[in-house]
């Protein structure tokens, strides 16, 4: 009976327990109490007994809680009111608080009233940014709260002298003492191997982790002033070489090799967002600011999942999604770009001395005489012998840009995050401008407790404007100074140092940029997928996802009738000069992209046992139509629709590919299976391993599919009892990975189909009749190119603040594609008509490391990190053949690396006639002051078999820096990056004096001449024809460099003041691009190191900008 007695007064404790612990959410602004005890009895199961009279002397309540323990609710209700309560069984019993328990607070209840508060605040990161997400507790209870996307919290209910706990992801938990406003700065923690990492088809904790995963620092991403996602990652990774393509108008998207160059053709890896496989370009231009994570697959074991197209690593991209409170969000940078070089041509007076000599070392007659030098030296008559600073005339020095990024977000059961961006960009070429448009809608919704959906939407639109001819900077560069871009009577130039010059006037670069045409294009991107997860028990995931994604792509290009120029000179009109044909271009392309996919996984800790298993099944379907037509002999300029033109055949041209070749019509389809288990004992010793079959379309029947395994081991070390005592390693693991990889990349559409090309004219009839010629082989055995990874690497953390990890690697890529080495010349086949057969092989070792380490001085915050990474490349199988026929200055050799230079070696330049008679025979009667090449085989001839291995523009050895302080609101960050032992060559304008008439820089002024016949000259005797420009290393420069790509300085306004304008966060900084660099070659200040080797390339950019970041 006693037994019975006691169970059953156990049996209401925990009943009345488990009632009373219930979690309260509630917010009302001066409500009446009698409506806060009806919401509150509503949502805990309590009554509530009270008296009329007595709720007429209680005073309104403000509160404002979440997910509280109804203890801590009525603690907060109560305060400063005439009244008290008592519990009787699920009643809440009301009464008036004697006054000697008002006045002297001798009850336990009455105290704790008095103490409780809400507690505000500001959780910031190391460099003084707010803390987005970071847990705030109560330690001992379960009250809590989050932080919002700038960092600031509320918190009600806390009693005075309780302990804060603050915690998040990736940095030491902290413990303080509540108060009413608490400013917090986390200490970084530097064993991140807890961090959440986006993995292939899910994420991973850190921890868990056994292949080669690198994550990017978002901070060092937002807020920068670059027009490609791809340029803001340089130097952040090791191991992924990124070179920065100069281009004009949002054009620099630039490339990305991960892990050296795996084959003969493209290296490009395999980009992912948000689950859908995406271009380089589409991953461009996503919005920096919309970006919550960056994942790089580098080794089998971790890309292996992603088959016949993770040959070359895979970058995977998680957007923003929304959560809590709702929070408005606002940044904006308003910048000024510049060039960070411009060619440094010379002056009129330096120009036609060079041509003189140039002349005179060719035995002709001097094109300018004594009273011309002096006129163009003295500028006394511009109109016949000018000094034309062509850049200075038409470019701006400097152009504008912009952003703007406003962005929604929150949600409990519904999570959204809505942003919408707009980028504006001018050229440095007056006339030419970008406007982009971006739209992005992210939601996911709990409709259940088992059933989840979302979607993730995304919308780019690219508007180019050039409302002025495609001049570029090859047309500003090939003008010479002598040449007048306007007379002073107002007509065009037409004089060229004295004489009418009918065709230079035709190539004024200033008068086609008025006069000339227009161009403007469009790009519409569309990226969308809606998925939805069925959890039917506690573990198991099956989820379906389904996406589409469009491209389109519209120009049109019109070319204008313009009228000749007046001569100067004669006052006659120089019909050379005029464009007497209009012209319009218009092409358009499309493509879409269908994804179907489904994936079920399971997870399960069982004791010490703990293991995930993934399977899935996807199919895509790739469609793209392209289209190009030209139509001339339009009525006026005005009038620029198709259908104006000339309707002549022979005044239209219409094609199935776009200007860079691509093929104007394309299908293909990939149906795939994969499935991955990871497992782990103990959190000490870690196994993943998977598997994915894909059947590609672009293969023959029966040789469409293929399985790609992979297998990775990790122990964590510092989990092992003999490593507990060594206070200094708080964090050590080994891993092993090994397995293989697709490259389908280089595989058209229909390379196992026999080609025919279009257009041919064949006699019939005794007429011409249009018709086809057999064009590339089929191959019907071609397959898949296979690599082979294998990885060890090392993670560790140490004293806390010290962290690195370091990867060893071998990637063996065999059956790469070449054509067919069997087939001779004599076939008759054309260049690209040879069939293609998975012949080649290419092996790159190479290593990794980054560090980073953090510290605290009292207020003063700082971060130091860096990264370095060696890659040898070689090429060990050719089918056979020791190397491949030279392509230019290329060649692909057995034991070379990929694509090595393959030229003439250079000693110098010939210092007399007796140098010259004593060497190797050269071709073109060499002369004093020429180049003297190297006689490799001997045989006193210079010839093709002299040529040699000459390095590679790939950088062997890549770096990056990465620095960031904080102090009392303010924050510093420096980003750095550079590269070593890699070679640029020049050629062209850019090494060429005269080149198809074009100007001469001033570098040139260091050369060899009679009167300083130096044979370590910079540049060789000067001609006008092409006597030194074969190909040597005379023109190959070292390209290394270290470049401060981004200094940033900001500072958070403190909250107390932006309390009283109801604004959560507002931080402004100014940012520097790409202000400096030091380069490798002193030969090379005229040109950027990143820049195009040839032609007169649009430069890279530095800028400056002015930003803010405003959550509301």
């Amino acid at each position: 009976m006693k037994l019975a007695t006691f169970l059953l007064v156990a049996s209401i404790m925990q009943l009345h327990a488990a009632s009373f612990a219930q979690k309260i959410s509630l917010s009302v602004k001066n409500e009446p109490l009698s409506k806060v005890f009806i919401q509150v009895s509503k949502q805990s199961g309590y009554d509530f007994l009270v008296s009329g009279s007595t709720l007429k002397k209680t005073n309104p309540v403000t509160i404002d809680v979440k997910n509280v323990p109804l203890e801590d609710v009525l603690i907060s209700i109560f305060k400063n009111q005439p009244i008290t309560y008592a519990i009787e069984t699920n009643t809440i019993v009301i009464k008036e608080r004697p006054k000697n328990m008002v006045s002297n607070a001798k009850s336990e209840l009455s105290t704790a009233i008095n103490q409780v508060m809400e507690v505000s605040g500001t959780i910031l990161d190391e460099t003084g940014k707010g803390v987005p997400g970071a847990s705030i507790k109560v330690k001992g209870k379960e009250l809590g709260t989050s932080t919002d996307e700038s960092g600031n919290f509320k918190l009600a209910g806390v009693t005075d002298g309780a302990i804060l706990v603050i915690s998040y992801i990736g940095y030491q938990t902290t413990e303080v003492r509540a108060s009413a406003n608490v400013r917090i700065t986390l200490a970084p923690l530097v064993n991140t191997l807890e961090d959440v990492v986006v993995v292939a088809y899910g994420t991973q904790k850190k921890v868990n982790l056994s292949g080669a995963v690198n994550t990017v620092n978002t901070k060092t991403i937002i807020n920068r002033p670059v027009t490609s996602l791809t340029n803001a990652l340089q130097g952040t990774v090791p191991g992924v070489a990124i070179k920065s393509s100069p281009g004009d108008l949002g054009n620099d998207l630039g490339s990305i090799n991960v892990r050296g160059r795996a084959n003969l053709g493209s290296s490009s890896p395999l980009f992912v967002v948000d689950g859908v496989v995406v271009t380089q370009n589409d991953f461009a231009r996503i919005n920096p600011n919309d970006v919550a994570g960056i994942s790089i697959l580098k080794d089998a074991s971790s890309s292996s999942i992603y088959g016949a197209r993770a040959a070359n690593g895979v970058i995977l991209v998680t957007t923003k999604k929304g959560n809590g409170t709702p929070t408005i969000s606002y940044n904006a940078y308003f910048g000024s770009q510049s060039a960070t070089y411009l060619p440094d041509y010379t002056n009129g007076y330096d120009y036609a001395i060079l041509r003189n000599e140039a002349e005179t070392n060719l035995g002709r007659t001097p094109l300018y005489d004594a009273t011309a030098l002096e006129a163009i030296k003295s500028q006394s008559n511009p109109d016949l012998y000018p000094n034309t600073d062509w850049y200075s005339l038409i470019l701006r020095k400097r152009a504008p840009m912009m952003e703007h990024q406003l962005s929604v977000s929150g949600g409990e059961k519904t999570k959204y995050y809505l942003s919408g961006a707009y980028f504006g960009q001018n050229s440095l070429i007056p006339g030419k401008d970008l406007k982009r448009y971006s739209l992005r809608s992210n939601t996911e919704t709990q409709v259940s407790d088992k059933f989840k959906v979302g979607s993730n939407l995304s919308y780019i639109r690219d508007g180019y404007n050039n409302d002025n001819m495609e001049i570029g900077f090859t047309g500003v560069g090939r003008s010479i100074p002598l040449s007048v871009a306007q007379q002073s009577n107002g007509e065009w130039g037409s004089v060229t140092a004295g004489k009418e010059n009918a065709t230079i006037a035709g190539q004024n670069p200033l008068r086609l940029l008025k006069e000339g045409g227009r161009t403007n294009y469009n790009t519409n991107r569309f990226i969308g997928n809606l998925n939805g997860t069925y959890t039917p028990v506690e573990g198991l995931d099956i989820s379906g996802l389904f996406s589409y994604n469009a491209y389109n792509y519209f120009n049109s290009s019109f070319i204008n009738t313009i009228d000749p120029v007046i001569g100067f000179i004669t006052n006659k009109p120089l019909t050379s000069t005029a464009v007497l044909t209009n012209q319009l271009t218009e092409a358009w392309q499309s493509t879409s992209n269908l994804l179907a996919q489904t994936t079920a996984s399971y997870e399960k800790n069982m004791d010490q046992h703990y293991f995930k298993v993934l399977a899935g099944a996807s199919y895509e379907k790739l469609q793209k139509r392209t289209v190009r037509v030209v139509r001339k002999g339009f009525p006026n300029n005005d009038l620029n629709a198709i259908n104006a033109g000339s309707t002549l055949p022979a005044n239209t041209t219409v094609t199935s590919d776009l200007n860079d070749g691509v093929a104007g019509v394309g299908e293909s389809a990939l149906a795939s299976v994969f499935a991955r288990l990871n497992y782990s004992y103990a959190d000490k010793y870690l196994l993943e391993a998977s598997a994915r079959n894909d059947a590609s379309s672009r293969f023959a029947p029966g040789h469409r599919s293929a399985w790609y395994p992979s297998a990775s081991v990790a122990w964590r070390l510092s989990q092992e009892d003999f490593m507990k005592d060594l206070g200094a390693v708080n964090e050590l693991k080994l891993r092993l990975s090994a397995g293989k990889l697709g490259n389908i990349n280089n595989v058209g559409d229909y390379d196992f189909y026999d080609g025919l090309n279009a257009g041919s004219t064949v006699i019939l009839d005794q007429s011409k009749q249009d018709g086809v010629t057999p064009g590339k082989l089929a191959n019907p055995l071609l397959s898949w190119e296979k690599l082979t990874t294998y990885n060890a690497g090392l993670d560790a953390t140490l004293f806390r603040s010290l962290t690195l990890q370091l990867d060893v690697f071998s990637r063996i890529t065999k059956d790469i594609l070449l054509d067919d080495p069997n087939i001779t010349a004599e076939s008759g086949l054309g260049e690209g008509e040879s069939p293609s057969v998975n012949l080649g092989a290419v092996k790159n070792n190479g290593f990794e490391l980054s560090l980073n380490y953090n510290g605290k001085i009292s207020d003063f915050n700082y971060s130091i990190g860096g990264n370095v990474s060696k890659i040898w490349n070689k090429v060990t199988d050719l089918g056979g053949a020791n190397e491949t026929a030279p392509n230019g200055y290329y060649i692909n050799r057995i034991g070379q690396p990929v694509g090595s230079f393959y030229m003439w070696q250079a000693e110098g330049l010939f210092v007399d006639q007796a140098d010259i008679d004593g060497h190797a025979k050269q071709a073109n009667n060499p002369k004093p002051g020429d180049i003297k090449y190297k006689d490799q085989d001997g045989n006193k001839v210079i010839d093709g078999d002299d040529r040699v291995i000459n390095g590679n523009d790939v950088p062997y050895f890549t770096y990056g820096l990465n620095l960031s302080s904080s102090y009392k609101g303010f924050d510093l960050s420096v980003l750095a990056q550079g590269v070593n032992n890699v070679k640029v060559y020049l050629e062209q304008e850019a090494s060429q004096a005269f080149f198809n008439g074009a100007g001469v820089k001033n570098y040139v002024l260091d050369r060899w001449t009679v009167d300083n016949p130096n044979p370590n000259a910079s540049y060789p005797r000067l001609t006008n024809d092409t006597q030194n420009f074969g190909m040597s290393n005379f023109w190959l420069f070292d390209a290394s460099y270290l470049r401060i790509k981004a200094i940033t300085l900001g500072y958070t306004i403190p909250k107390h003041i932006l309390d009283k304008a109801k604004i959560k966060g507002l931080r402004v900084y100014v940012s520097s691009n790409n202000p400096f660099t030091i380069r490798g070659d002193k030969r090379l200040k005229d040109f950027d190191p990143e820049a195009p080797s040839q032609r007169s390339a649009y430069p890279s950019l530095k800028t400056i900008s002015a930003g803010l970041n405003l959550t509301l």
